[in-house]
Formats: structure tokens, sequence, C-alpha cells
């Protein structure tokens, strides 16, 4: 479907917010270039500055997905809600992954993003994180890399 991709890129994209109460979060994008897809794994605080990697939440973002986030990372729409269901292709997690939905939202002052799976048992997982502009701003450009390298333009 696309070229071989041989990256550019040397490591992931981290925001790490912890907060006093514990209740804070952390995102990493990492651009694979075997499956031509951004992961994005979304995970809870668990400790002071100490995050749980372990029942992180991952979601696999294809070329549209990263096409959809920009349109409103560029400031052309206020939200984008991206639904994904494992068990419609041959995934990994479909035998414990019900659906996945990833959300981002324009707010006055940044981002919102939220990402939220529910289990084959009904039990639903979702973990948000606040990114300020200047965070955005280098999310966008670096998904605008990604499509360039997944499309190889």
């Amino acid at each position: 479907m696309y070229p071989k991709l041989e990256s550019k890129f040397k490591s992931k994209l981290a925001f790490y917010k912890p907060n006093k109460s514990g209740a804070g979060s952390a995102i990493q994008f990492d651009l694979n270039k075997d499956k031509q897809s951004v992961f994005v794994e979304i995970s809870r605080q668990v400790g002071e500055r100490v995050f749980d990697w372990a029942n992180k939440i991952t979601f696999k973002l294809s070329l549209m997905d990263l096409g959809k986030l920009l349109v409103v990372l560029s400031g052309k729409s206020k939200q984008v809600q991206l639904f994904h269901d494992p068990s419609k292709g041959e995934y990994a997690l479909a035998k414990e992954t019900k659906n996945a939905t990833l959300s981002l939202t324009k707010g006055d002052y940044g981002f919102f993003l939220k990402v939220s799976q529910q289990s084959q048992e009904g039990a639903l997982n979702s973990i948000q994180i606040s990114l300020a502009d200047d965070e955005a701003m280098v999310l966008e450009i670096l998904l605008r890399k990604a499509v360039e390298e997944i499309g190889g333009w």
C-alpha cells in the first residue's frame, strides 16, 4: 500500500503531566515504520512522577487518523473523535478489546486528549491529558512529519 519506511525518527515524543494528587497522566507518540502508523500510548500516574505503563492504553493511528488530528491541531476544527473496532481486523488486541476511542478537543487554553478502551467484558478504561498550545505545536510538527514519512513524500 505504502512504500517501506526508513524512519528519521530517533525517539518517541512524550508529555508527562504528574500532579500532587497523583491523578496525572503521561502520553507518548511513536512512529512505527514497519506498521506505517503512529502508536499512542497513554498511562495513569500511580505515584510521585511514576506512571503505570504496564496498564497503558495503546491506540494505533493510521494515515487518515493523523489527518483528522491535524485538522484540530491546525485550528480548522474544534474536535475530532476516532473510533476503532479491533475485531474488524486481525489485531493482537481483538481478543481483549471490544473498541477504543481517541478524542482531541481544542479548549480555551490548549487541548484535551482522551483515550478510552472498552474490554470484551464491557469494562471501560479512560485516560485523558491536557496539552498546552506550545506542546500541541510540537505534536502537530511530529504528526505532519509522520504523514510525510508514511506517504513516502
